[in-house]
C-alpha cells in the first residue's frame, strides 16, 4: 500500500473512531462513580496544582485516584462545566489513543499491522465505553500502551524519555496503575538484563542507560505506593457511622475473579463489549484464536515486540485477578482493561500472518500478495468488527438513566415526603440530578436494616423507599415490597415504593395538582391495560409479578384484594359523564379453589 494511500486509511479509522468517541457524549447519565469524582473534582478546582504533588485527600484523608485524572477533570470543568466536562478529556485521550497505537504497531510489524491494529481500536466496545466516562480506566489503558511502545523504543533516548514520563503519569492516574507499573519493571529489567548479556563489551554508559527504565518503574512503583496503600480504604462522600442496631454484614454477593463467569467476561470485554454480558459470542472465540496466533507467529519470528506484547498483556491482568482475589473483591471488566490494547495488538498480529499466508497461496509475485494480503486482512477485520460498531454505540447507554429517574421522582413526589435509602449510593445518584432541577429532598438512611426501616416508615405519614445499586444483604430489598412499587429498572436493580398504601398515593397526587403524572401514563398506553413493566405506576397491591402466553400479557389477581388506579383526565367543572370499563378476567382454577369474586 502507497504512504498517501496508508494515510488515507488510517484517516478514515481515526474519524471513525472519533465520531464513535464523541457522538451524543452527554447522553447517558452520570452514574455513581463519577458522580463522586464530580464532587472531589468540584472541591479541588480552587487549588493550586502543586498542592496535589503527594496525593489528593478524596474523602475523609482516604486516596484512590491520583491528581492527573483529578487535574485533567479539572480542566474538563473549565473548558465546559457539568456533564460534558466529566467525559471531555477522556474522550480526548481516547481519540489520541489511535495514532499512538498505529505508530506502536507499525513499530512492532510494519504499516500493514499499524491498520489493523487501529481498525480493530476504533470500534472496541470497551474502549469506546472508557473514552466516554469520566473515570480513571481511560488513562490506565492509553498510559499500558505508551509504556509498551517505551520498550520497544528501550535503548535510545527517545526510549527512556517515553519510560520515565510514563512511569510517572502512570504513578498519578490512581491506585489501578499498580498491576501496570510493577509489569513494566518486569518486563524492562527482562529487556535490560537481555540487551547487556549481547552486549558484553558495551561502555558503562551505555550499560546505565539501559537501567533506566528499570530504576524509572522503581520509582514509580515507590510513589504510587504512599500515594495511595498507605492510606486507601474506599471512596465514597458519605463516611457516616452505621447505628449500633444496624447489623450491617459482609457482602453475600462475592464472585471470585477467577470462577468461569469472570474469566468470560474478560474475553467479551477484551473483544465484544464493553458492557458485562452473560453470553459470549463466537466472535469471541474466533478473536482469541487470532491472538494466539499473533503470539505463535511473532515466536516463530523470535520477535521481542510480541514477547513485550504479551507481557504487557498477561502481567496486569494476572496481577489485577490477584490483587482482587487477596482482598475478596469481585471481578469488573474495569480492573482488567489494561490489558485490552495489548490483546488487540496480539488479535492484529495473528489476522496479519493468516493474511500473509492466504496472500502466498493466491499469488505468485511478491507485489501481488502484499495486495492479497492487504485486502484479505482488511477484509476479514471488517468481517470481525461490523458487528462491534453496534456494541460501541449502545454500550455507553446501558446503564441506569439517573437524570429520568430524578426527573420522574420530581414531577409525583410531594415537598414533604422523605425518601428511605439502604445506603448512601441512592441517594448521591438521585439528588445530583434532584439539585439540578432545583429540588431539596430528605434522605433518611436506614442502613440496611429492615427493623430501622420498619421503625422509619412508622414514624412518618407517607413517604418513598428507594434500593439500587450496591447492598450487602436482601433483607431491606424485600421488606420494601411490601409496599408499593412505582418504578423498577434493570439496570442497577433500581426499585422506588410508595408507603403507606396506593389510595394515599393516587389521592394526595391529585389533591395537590399532579395527578398529570398518572393520566400521562394512562394516555401512553391507549387508555388500557396490557399487564407490562410500563404499567406499575398504576397499580396497587394484590398483584403477581407480569406474564405473557401466546395471545396476552396478564398478571394474577393474589391478594385479598388487587387494586387498579383509573385517571380519568376531565376539567374541574365539567359534568358529570358515564365511563365504560371492559375486564377480561380468566378464573385462577386449580383443584378446590376457594371461591372468586369480582
Amino acid at each position: 500500500m502507497e504512504r498517501r494511500t496508508h494515510l488515507t486509511v488510517l484517516a478514515l479509522i481515526f474519524a471513525l473512531g472519533a465520531y464513535l468517541r464523541l457522538v451524543d457524549l452527554t447522553g447517558p447519565s452520570l452514574w455513581l462513580d463519577e458522580i463522586i469524582h464530580l464532587q472531589v473534582t468540584r472541591s479541588l478546582a480552587d487549588e493550586p496544582w502543586y498542592q496535589h504533588a503527594l496525593g489528593v485527600s478524596e474523602v475523609a484523608g482516604v486516596t484512590e485516584n491520583g491528581p492527573l485524572y483529578y487535574r485533567l477533570q479539572i480542566w474538563g470543568q473549565k473548558l465546559a462545566p457539568g456533564e460534558l466536562g466529566v467525559r471531555l478529556f477522556p474522550a480526548i485521550v481516547g481519540i489520541l489513543t489511535l495514532p499512538l497505537m498505529a505508530v506502536t504497531a507499525r513499530r512492532i510489524g510494519g504499516p500493514h499491522l499499524a491498520v489493523v491494529a487501529t481498525l480493530l481500536l476504533a470500534v472496541s466496545p470497551l474502549h469506546v465505553y472508557f473514552s466516554r466516562e469520566g473515570r480513571p480506566y481511560y488513562l490506565l489503558m492509553t498510559l499500558t500502551l505508551w509504556l509498551l511502545y517505551a520498550l520497544l523504543q528501550r535503548g535510545s533516548r527517545t526510549g527512556t524519555a517515553l519510560a520515565v514520563s510514563g512511569c510517572l503519569l502512570s504513578a498519578y492516574v490512581g491506585i489501578q496503575c499498580l498491576p501496570v507499573l510493577m509489569s513494566f519493571a518486569v518486563l524492562s529489567t527482562g529487556a535490560a538484563l537481555g540487551d547487556l548479556r549481547r552486549r558484553r563489551s558495551a561502555p558503562s554508559r551505555d550499560r546505565l542507560a539501559a537501567l533506566q527504565a528499570p530504576a524509572a518503574a522503581c520509582v514509580a512503583l515507590a510513589l504510587a505506593f504512599g500515594l495511595y496503600m498507605t492510606r486507601s480504604d474506599v471512596n465514597s462522600p458519605l463516611r457516616e457511622k452505621a447505628p449500633a442496631q444496624a447489623k450491617v454484614e459482609k457482602s453475600p454477593l462475592y464472585q471470585s475473579p477467577v470462577s468461569q463467569r469472570s474469566l468470560s467476561l474478560l474475553l467479551a470485554s477484551m473483544t465484544t463489549s464493553g458492557h458485562p454480558t452473560r453470553s459470549l459470542e463466537p466472535r469471541s472465540w474466533l478473536l482469541l484464536a487470532l491472538a494466539i496466533a499473533g503470539l505463535l507467529a511473532g515466536l516463530r519470528r523470535r520477535s521481542l515486540g510480541t514477547v513485550l506484547t504479551v507481557g504487557m498483556f498477561l502481567l496486569p491482568t494476572v496481577l489485577s485477578l490477584a490483587a482482587l482475589v487477596s482482598v475478596s473483591r469481585w471481578y469488573g471488566i474495569r480492573y482488567t482493561s489494561a490489558g485490552l490494547l495489548p490483546f488487540l495488538l496480539l488479535t492484529a498480529m495473528g489476522l496479519v500472518a493468516l493474511a500473509e499466508r492466504i496472500g502466498q497461496r493466491l499469488a505468485k509475485r511478491a507485489s501481488r500478495r502484499q495486495v492479497a494480503a492487504w485486502v484479505t486482512s482488511l477484509a476479514v477485520a471488517l468481517l470481525l468488527v461490523a458487528p462491534n460498531l453496534e456494541a460501541a454505540r449502545q454500550d455507553p447507554f446501558r446503564k441506569l438513566d439517573w437524570r429520568g429517574v430524578a426527573q420522574f421522582f420530581d414531577a409525583i413526589a410531594l415537598d414533604d415526603e422523605p425518601v428511605l435509602i439502604p445506603n448512601g449510593w441512592p441517594q448521591l445518584c438521585l439528588d445530583h440530578y434532584l439539585q439540578e432541577l432545583d429540588r431539596s429532598v430528605e434522605f433518611v438512611t436506614i442502613w440496611e436494616s429492615a427493623e430501622l426501616g420498619e421503625q422509619a416508615v412508622t414514624e412518618r405519614q407517607r413517604g418513598w423507599l428507594l434500593t439500587a445499586g450496591f447492598r450487602r444483604t436482601n433483607e431491606v430489598r424485600a421488606w420494601m415490597h411490601r409496599f408499593v412499587s412505582v418504578l423498577k429498572k434493570p439496570e442497577e436493580e433500581l426499585d422506588l415504593f410508595f408507603f403507606p398504601d396506593f389510595k394515599t398515593l393516587f389521592e394526595t397526587r391529585f389533591a395537590a395538582g399532579k395527578g398529570a403524572v398518572f393520566t400521562q401514563r394512562f394516555a401512553e398506553m391507549g387508555q388500557r391495560f396490557e399487564f407490562v413493566e410500563d404499567e406499575r405506576l398504576l397499580k396497587g397491591q394484590g398483584w403477581s409479578y407480569p406474564e405473557r402466553n401466546d395471545t396476552a400479557s396478564f398478571q394474577w389477581a393474589v391478594g385479598s384484594q388487587a387494586e387498579l388506579g383509573l385517571p380519568v383526565d376531565l376539567p374541574a367543572d365539567a359534568p358529570p359523564s358515564d365511563a365504560t370499563l371492559r375486564l377480561r378476567v380468566l378464573p385462577y382454577l386449580y383443584p378446590e379453589a376457594p371461591p372468586q369474586n369480582l
